[in-house]
C-alpha cells in the first residue's frame, strides 16, 4: 500500500495525474474498495504536504472516509451516512434504513477531493499563483460540501495559471464603520449639534481610539454627516469610520461609536441641545448589507489576461457571443438585486473558503458580494472579478478564536496575513467564475446528458 501511495503521489507532483483521479488510480493499481477511498485521500494529502511545507497534524483523516448509501423501505427516501454514523434510522419517520446496494454497502468519498476532517470535510482544489499586491503560491482548501464546484476551482485556476501569476490588487486596510443618529425638531437645533461635535471630534476620536481601538491597531480615519428628514423629523447621521492592517475592526469600531454616543449625549446636555432621540443608526452603516459605497471591509480583485485568439479556440465562437453572455448575467443581477454585485459561483466559493479557515467573521454573509467583469484591452480578454467587502481579522485572538484544523488549513495554504486571505480569496473566486463562465459558453454545463 505505502508502494502505491508514493509512486501516485509522484504522478500528481510529476502533473501526469490529476488529484481528484487518485482514488481511480488506486483501484487501478489493485487497491480494493472502499479502501480506494481512503488511499486516495491520502494521496492527496501527500501531495499537499510535499507543495506546502506543511505536515498535517490538526486535519485528520478518519478510519473510514466515505459515506454508505442507504434508503428508508418505508417513505423511499435516501439517505447518504458517513461510515461512521451509528444513527441508521430514517431521520423522517424513524424507520430502520436498508443498504441501497444488493450484496455489498455501495460506498462514496464524504465530498470530492476529500483531505481530512470530520464534520467540516475538507477538499483540495488545486493551487494558483499570483502576482501584484500579493506574490506567491496558494494551496486551494476549501470547505465546499456536496458537487463538483471546488473541482472546477481546480480546472479554472490552473487554465488561467496557463497564461502567467493572477493579478491581484488588493487594499492596504480592512474598514469599518458605525452610524450615530440623532432627531432634532427644527434645523437650527440640527446646526448647532453638529458644530458642537466637529470642535469636539479631535478628543471624541482620541478617546475612541485610545479605549477600544488602539489594541487592534486601529484607527479612525474618516467621520462624515448626512442630513435626511422623515417630515417633522430633522435626522442627522454622523458615521466614524475606522481602519484595521489585520484586524476585522467591527466589535471595537462599535463600542468606540457606543463611547462617542454617550460623550456626544452628554455634550448636548451642557450645552442645551434639544435632542428628541439619539441612536445607533446601523441602518446606514452597512451592517450586513451590500453597499457601493464600500464603507465595510477589503476591497480585493483578481484578473487575467488571455488572447482573444486563444480564448476564442478554447470557446469555439466568437469573443463577442462570450461578451454578450456576460451582459445578459450582469442585466438579469441588476434587474433582480437592483444593483450590478451578486454572488454567483462566489456564492458559494467565498462561505466554502470561510469554513475552511473560520477566521472572523463567522457570519460570512457580509463578504460574499463579487462583481465578475469581462473587458478588451487590445488584443487581449482581461476577464476578472471584484469582491468589494471583504472582512477578515486574521489573528486568532479577541476577536474569535481560530479553531487548530483551521489555523493549519491556513498554513498549509499559505496565508499568513489579511491581504494574502484576501487574494487567495480573489484568486479561487476568479478560478471557479472563469471555469463556469467557459463551459457555460461552450454549452458544456447542465447538459442534460
Amino acid at each position: 500500500m505505502e508502494k502505491i501511495i508514493a509512486r501516485l503521489t509522484k504522478e500528481v507532483l510529476a502533473g501526469r495525474l490529476g488529484p481528484w483521479k487518485t482514488e481511480e488510480a488506486a483501484l487501478e493499481a489493485g487497491v480494493a474498495a472502499p479502501e480506494h477511498i481512503i488511499t486516495g485521500a491520502r494521496i492527496r494529502r501527500a501531495v499537499i504536504e510535499a507543495k506546502s511545507g506543511v505536515s498535517f497534524k490538526h486535519i485528520r483523516l478518519p478510519e473510514k472516509p466515505y459515506f454508505i448509501e442507504y434508503s428508508c423501505p418505508k417513505d423511499g427516501s435516501e439517505w447518504h451516512l458517513a461510515a461512521d454514523d451509528s444513527d441508521l434510522n430514517c431521520g423522517m419517520c424513524g424507520t430502520p434504513l436498508e443498504l441501497s446496494g444488493t450484496h455489498a454497502p455501495v460506498c462514496q468519498p464524504l465530498v470530492n477531493n476529500y483531505i481530512g476532517g470530520q464534520e467540516d470535510y475538507f477538499s483540495y482544489a488545486g493551487e494558483v499563483t499570483v502576482n501584484g499586491d500579493v506574490e506567491k503560491t496558494f494551496q486551494n482548501i476549501v470547505c465546499y460540501g456536496t458537487g463538483v464546484g471546488h473541482l472546477g476551482i481546480g480546472v479554472g485556476c490552473f487554465q488561467l495559471n496557463k497564461f502567467g501569476p493572477l493579478e491581484i490588487k488588493v487594499s492596504d486596510w480592512g474598514r469599518a464603520a458605525r452610524n450615530l443618529a440623532f432627531i432634532f425638531a427644527d434645523e437650527k437645533e440640527r446646526e448647532r449639534a453638529r458644530d458642537l461635535i466637529k470642535k469636539q471630534l479631535p478628543e471624541i476620536t482620541r478617546q475612541m481610539q485610545e479605549g477600544f481601538l488602539d489594541q487592534f491597531n486601529g484607527e479612525v480615519y474618516d467621520v462624515d454627516f448626512l442630513y435626511k428628514q422623515h417630515h417633522s423629523d430633522r435626522i442627522m447621521h454622523c458615521c466614524f469610520y475606522t481602519r484595521f492592517d489585520e484586524y476585522r475592526g467591527h466589535g471595537c469600531t462599535s463600542r468606540a461609536a457606543g463611547l462617542a454616543k454617550n460623550y456626544i449625549d452628554d455634550l448636548f446636555k451642557k450645552a442645551d441641545v434639544k435632542c428628541r432621540l439619539s441612536v445607533i443608526g446601523m441602518g446606514r452603516d452597512g451592517d450586513l448589507k451590500p453597499s457601493p459605497r464600500n464603507r465595510r471591509g477589503r476591497y480585493v480583485s483578481a484578473q487575467q489576461r488571455i488572447p482573444v485568439a486563444v480564448y476564442e479556440k478554447n470557446i469555439g465562437r466568437p469573443i463577442d457571443e462570450f461578451l454578450s453572455y456576460i451582459e445578459l448575467d450582469r442585466q438579469g443581477v441588476l434587474e433582480e438585486t437592483g444593483w450590478p454585485v451578486y454572488t454567483g459561483m462566489g456564492g458559494e466559493i467565498i462561505p466554502a473558503f470561510y469554513r475552511a479557515m473560520k477566521n472572523n467573521p463567522r457570519p460570512y454573509l457580509v463578504s460574499c458580494l463579487q462583481k465578475v467583469y469581462a473587458e478588451i484591452h487590445g488584443n487581449d480578454l482581461v476577464f476578472g472579478v471584484e469582491l468589494p467587502n471583504v472582512e477578515v481579522g486574521f489573528p486568532s485572538g479577541p476577536e474569535g478564536i481560530i479553531p487548530p484544523m483551521s489555523r493549519e488549513a491556513l498554513k498549509i495554504a499559505g496565508i499568513h496575513s489579511a491581504k494574502e486571505f484576501c487574494a487567495a480569496l480573489a484568486a479561487l473566486t476568479l478560478g471557479g467564475e472563469f471555469n463556469f463562465a467557459t463551459l457555460h459558453v461552450k454549452e458544456k454545463l447542465y447538459t442534460g446528458r
